[in-house]
């Protein structure tokens, strides 16, 4: 069969899709990852190259609106988060927060008509595509909805793949019981105002299958998931983080314990220099303890904290995959790649959730798993960063912990063992 991966345009969204997808080729199915330079990540299109898949450019970023402009920049303290717990009671309103940032965040894939009637790249390009192609299946990123359209129109059986907690169907859910209750005064689903003109452009209808998909892939442990009336199919996320020469420091041991600081993928070029990370303060207290401090800074970073402890490796870029298996714990900001890295090789972890979806979830899971330590990300200071990593790699539960976390992602079915399940639903729901 043809498969059609749609995914928005960052790197930390495309990596969880890989395996599957090699697991698709392997098999014998044809594959695309359809997706387009965005104003986070325009190499994104390189990167599916690199991963030894079929790239199909939706748009450039020239083509596209500014509507990711004031959540992509160097984000500020205060700005509102689309991260929410979505364990939390309803009443919280944090999730209405992150439902009217994706409102505008949504009108990327459909922007307003200028005078000349310009088109819309994404959802347009996406439908002329699969007209053309025919797929089969199309398997799309939660924040990628002209993807379901493209599946309708097309005649292909479609399903969403989720890399994180569904933070999507949960406001969905949500906003579902506001509608039915008098008291909240809400007359429209606020998702209507950019979903609705696309679904008309097509001649389709407002509905869940076109918000959840006809059935959920799910790439997140399972005790993180919110607990959802859908259709569910487990995948273990085995972790993908790019493709990159094995460099030569990486070909013997590490002589004393590795410890590895990530920022991740595209967080780093999100958040800048608020972070609110103490690095160079940090890398001052850890200068005297005998372990191998490998920090990914780019060149921005690294101006900010000068010269470098001897014990401090600064890396633009290494694929956790690469440095992980001899590495004693990772501080990281608690994005979802990171966090399954650190699981796969059975890694104790130190999380300062910087919180855009579900990183405090992320934090606290960890904690409970005994997997590792939360720092507070509103009071990072450098004595209880040091304390904690001391803990992480001394005290021989958090060992333990990250075992148990392993042992937990090893009880979903591998992305080859989903690959016939996958036949049978697309021939079930063409």
């Amino acid at each position: 069969m043809r498969v059609l991966f749609t995914i928005f345009p960052a790197t930390a969204h495309l990596y969880p899709v890989v395996p599957l997808a090699w697991a698709l080729q392997s098999a014998g199915h044809e594959v695309v990852v359809a997706s387009h330079a965005g104003v986070v990540d325009p190499g994104v299109i390189d990167n599916i190259a690199a991963a030894g898949l079929t790239a199909v450019p939706l748009g450039t970023p020239e083509e596209l609106p500014a509507a990711l402009g004031p959540h992509t920049g160097d984000a500020k303290p205060d700005r509102p988060s689309l991260g929410f717990d979505a364990h939390e009671a309803e009443d919280t309103g944090s999730w209405r927060t992150a439902r009217s940032i994706l409102t505008g965040m949504f009108r990327l894939h459909y922007p307003e008509p200028d005078e000349a009637g310009a088109r819309r790249p994404v959802l347009d390009n996406l439908v002329d595509f699969a007209r053309v192609w025919r797929p089969d299946l199309v398997l799309w990123d939660p924040l990628m909805f002209p993807a379901p359209i493209a599946a309708r129109v097309s005649g292909a059986a479609h399903a969403r793949l989720v890399w994180g907690m569904d933070n999507i169907a949960v406001i969905h859910e949500r906003t579902k019981r506001e509608l039915a209750d008098p008291a909240a005064e809400l007359t429209e689903h606020p998702w209507l105002s950019w979903l609705g003109p696309m679904l008309e452009r097509y001649g389709l209808e407002f509905g869940d299958e076109m918000l959840l998909g006809q059935w959920t892939l799910d790439l997140t442990q399972s005790r993180m998931r919110a607990p959802l009336d859908l259709t569910h199919v487990p995948v273990r996320r085995v972790p993908y983080t790019g493709s990159a020469v094995l460099p030569g420091w990486l070909h013997t041991p590490p002589q004393r314990p590795r410890v590895v600081l990530s920022l991740g993928v595209s967080r780093r070029k999100i958040f800048g220099k608020y972070s609110g990370f103490p690095m160079r303060e940090f890398f001052d207290s850890v200068s005297a303890l005998d372990i191998e401090v490998v920090a990914t800074l780019n060149s921005r970073q690294l101006d900010t904290v000068g010269t470098l402890p001897g014990n401090v490796r600064a890396v633009e870029y290494v694929p956790l995959n690469q440095v992980l298996p001899t590495s004693s714990a990772i501080i990281h900001h608690g994005g979802g790649g990171t966090f399954a890295s650190a699981v796969a090789f059975r890694v104790p972890q130190l999380v300062m959730p910087l919180v855009m979806w579900d990183e405090m979830v992320t934090g606290r899971y960890v904690a409970d798993m005994g997997a590792g330590l939360v720092a507070d990300p509103d009071a990072l200071e450098v004595a209880g960063l040091h304390k904690q990593l001391v803990r992480l790699l001394e005290e021989p539960s958090f060992q333990l912990g990250a075992r148990a976390l392993h042992d937990e992602m090893l009880a979903a079915p591998a992305p080859k063992d989903v690959v016939p399940l996958l036949e049978r639903l697309t021939a079930e729901r063409r």
